[in-house]
């Protein structure tokens, strides 16, 4: 009887190792991570720290090699130290590992620029005000801290023709829309408002307005 349960745990511990073995296979996994997932397949404490044990013997469980690969991901994707850390912590590395990290102010600075060039392609039909605004959030989100994400939000703008462009072609799409409810001058200060709510400036509204669209006010 005794040899039958034996024979029982063996294989209940031999089936929740390859399922380890799967979840590491299809992505890196730290040891905390890993004994949450057992735990979640119903492992009691001690078939976790078998495993966990055999996952070593074979270092399948290597989480400084972790650490290195959310790095590189990292650097490849032009993320700040933050965005590390915070993966890192998602994948419950050990937190005295990730204390250990230090915060490369060089590299912060640098990936800080490629990224806000990338930014920029992205929110190029935005004007200056809404494209700082955009740029600023992203980075922040991408894991950098407040200084450089002001610094690098502060230095991208459109050209004067380019503002004034998308300042015609919003002001079109409002004198549109409201023209089916409001005339005159309420039509006018009803685009106007809006505009200002989107970020541009009233000296190029005040422009576009004289020169671009002429209309009849009360």
């Amino acid at each position: 009887m005794k040899e039958l349960i034996i024979s029982k745990e063996e294989k209940r511990i031999d089936d929740l190792f390859q399922k380890a073995v799967q979840k590491i296979s299809i992505n890196d996994y730290s040891p905390n991570k890993i004994k949450e997932f057992l735990k979640k397949k119903g492992a009691s404490k001690r078939e976790i720290e078998i495993v966990i044990q055999k996952l070593n013997k074979y270092d399948l469980l290597n989480e400084d090699e972790l650490i290195s690969k959310v790095i590189s991901f990292c650097d490849l994707k032009h993320y700040g130290f933050n965005r590390i850390i915070k993966m890192l912590n998602d994948r419950q590395v050990s937190k005295d590992k990730i204390a250990k990290l230090n915060k490369d102010e060089t590299r912060e600075a640098k990936e800080a620029i490629e990224q806000t060039k990338r930014l920029v392609k992205r929110y190029k039909k935005k004007n200056t005000v809404n494209l700082k605004r955009n740029v600023y959030s992203a980075l922040i989100r991408y894991g950098f801290d407040e200084n450089i994400a002001s610094l690098e939000s502060s230095k991208v703008f459109n050209s004067p023709s380019s503002e004034l462009n998308m300042l015609k072609l919003e002001y079109s799409k409002l004198v549109s829309r409201y023209s089916r409810k409001y005339k005159g001058r309420e039509l006018n200060n009803k685009v106007v408002t809006s505009l200002l709510s989107k970020g541009y400036r009233i000296n190029d509204i005040n422009k576009i307005i004289k020169e671009e669209y002429k209309y009849e006010m009360d």
